[in-house]
């Protein structure tokens, strides 16, 4: 018996953004994955929420800190990461837009991936230890709208690739449907909603920026590298906040 098409998007949006085994089943157009994006950023943020918490019962802050951090990293695969490395070689890059495309899409790693990688990883780390671990659901979840809105507002940059692939089916229903989620956490995370709207202008700026940097759209890199700047901002917000 077929699954109903919201399931096939649900199983889709998990499929691509953790490492979580799922059965073959994909909606008929993938951008309707899209619709559940911030929901499976609530799964992750619950599940790092769990693990953190766990370590903490037996290794000092810093550890737990970082295992989580690591956990973190291999249940998404390291997606958004990778997004955000080859986003910081092409979008420093000072040549033209078609070159920086080609860049982002080269698969050796330059000198802006290694350092903006660093100061990603150690950022994260450090918001980590202070961070209250309840409000992790929230940090993955609003990084996951943040790219149903970059692909839902921003054309895509080039004619193929993941974010192209993924662009049929991205509608108004998937947009309200993820939109409906994010504003749950903010109704649940209220005492965060100015860190939450301060982070969400900044990261609004640079993805017209990036657009601009890239001819006037946006790659499925992009999306990745908006999310882990949002999960970054969010992190050391609310640990300073906290």
């Amino acid at each position: 018996m077929p699954l109903p098409d919201p399931l096939k998007a649900l199983n889709g949006a998990v499929s691509l953004l953790t490492t979580v085994p799922t059965p073959q089943f994909y909606p008929d157009e993938p951008g309707r994955a899209y619709a559940f994006f911030p929901l499976v950023g609530v799964l992750i943020g619950l599940a790092l929420w769990g693990a953190i918490a766990l370590l903490q019962l037996f290794f000092p802050a810093d550890v737990a800190a970082f295992g989580g951090l690591a956990l973190w990293v291999l249940l998404t695969g390291g997606l958004h990461m990778d997004g955000f490395g080859d986003s910081c070689d092409g979008l420093f890059a000072t040549v033209e837009p078609a070159r920086r495309l080609e860049i982002m899409k080269d698969p050796r790693t330059g000198t802006w991936a290694v350092l903006g990688l660093v100061l990603l990883l150690l950022g994260k780390w450090n918001a980590l230890r202070f961070a209250p671990l309840a409000a992790l659901p929230l940090v993955t979840g609003m990084a996951r709208w943040v790219m149903v809105l970059a692909a839902g507002n921003f054309p895509y940059a080039r004619q193929t690739g993941m974010g192209a692939y993924f662009s049929g089916g991205l509608g108004r229903v998937q947009l309200l449907t993820a939109t409906v989620t994010a504003l749950m956490l903010v109704a649940v995370y209220s005492r965060y909603a100015i860190a939450m709207g301060i982070v969400l202008v900044t990261v609004s700026i640079v993805a017209g920026w990036a657009s601009r940097r890239l001819g006037g759209g946006l790659t499925g890199d992009v999306y990745g590298a908006l999310c882990e700047l949002t999960e970054l901002l969010l992190l050391l917000a609310i640990s300073t906040q906290n």
